[in-house]
């Protein structure tokens, strides 16, 4: 099996699923172990964070509570899944009498946290089924309300019964069901047309890359600690087999640490040649103070 370990910030096309893009990467990696960071329904686009080999031990550790997406949303009609994937189930002429007054003041309210219910043709589980399985089969069923918050909302364009816009959200909010909420507020129905995600925690579409980018695969696999703030410490040469075996470090066996560092905090433990060695975390283990390796990459 191939070793290549590392972080692909990848450009997953409209019409592929999540799971397609992650088989493509084993093929040409040839590696088994790919986990991603966040998925994305079939019918969007955008940034899609993969972990290789090693690297998916660092999943945990990635902060995605924050996404960013550029919307299209048309009203007038709804779809049974909220988007164009599914069939039209509502239609109606109410958009004609808004305003784009009265369309920037809803969108101007909208900042802030939010209760919303999923829509069925999503990934989340009811009674150990996912919600699409069930969708697909026509059953309907009751879904809990989730907090959402919306951290920024930004008009792009109104050219009506079309309405795109910019929106970062938190993790687990759906694009479909705020534009579905939108088209209600609106007092008319909504269907998501068209969705870009541009930036999923570390992972932005500025330094992202297309399927085909992947034959280069020196050029687009980054390390395995780049996506990490953490800070850095470089241990000593003496250190080292104690540092690979997951054995807990101490002061001395630092070369340098920053001083900054808190009790629980991690930091990205390097060799004395610059090698990534692990993840660990500063606490006190039987009131010694020692720096515990957490993950080990080597």
């Amino acid at each position: 099996m191939s070793n290549s370990s590392g972080v692909l910030n990848i450009i997953k096309p409209p019409g592929m699923t999540s799971f397609s893009v992650i088989r493509i990467i084993k093929k040409i990696f040839d590696q088994k172990k790919v986990g991603h960071t966040g998925t994305l329904d079939p019918a969007a686009a955008g940034v899609l964070g993969v972990c290789l080999g090693k690297a998916t031990k660092i999943i945990p550790y990635l902060d995605d509570s924050r996404k960013t997406y550029i919307c299209e949303m048309e009203l007038g009609f709804q779809t049974d899944s909220l988007d164009l994937e599914g069939n039209i189930i509502k239609e109606d002429l109410n958009w004609s009498n808004l305003t784009v007054d009265k369309i920037e003041k809803l969108f101007c309210s909208l900042k802030g946290k939010h209760k919303q219910i999923p829509p069925m043709f999503s990934a989340v589980h009811h009674n150990g089924q996912r919600l699409y399985h069930l969708a697909r089969r026509g059953i309907n069923v009751k879904r809990k309300e989730r907090e959402i918050e919306i951290y920024n909302i930004k008009l792009i364009n109104i050219a009506l019964p079309v309405i795109r816009f910019k929106v970062e959200v938190s993790r687990g909010c759906y694009i479909r069901s705020l534009v579905r909420d939108i088209g209600t507020a609106l007092k008319t129905t909504a269907t998501m047309t068209f969705l870009l995600r541009t930036q999923s925690g570390k992972f932005h579409i500025s330094n992202s890359h297309i399927i085909s980018d992947l034959n280069k695969k020196d050029k687009v696999l980054e390390s395995i600690y780049s996506p990490l703030d953490f800070p850095k410490a470089v241990i000593k040469q003496t250190a080292h087999n104690k540092a690979v075996n997951g054995n807990y470090l101490v002061r001395n066996n630092f070369e340098k640490i920053p001083e900054s560092l808190k009790i629980d905090d991690n930091l990205l433990v390097f060799s004395d040649t610059d090698d990534f060695i692990s993840i660990s975390k500063k606490i006190y283990k039987d009131d010694l103070l020692v720096y515990q390796p957490e993950k080990v990459f080597i």
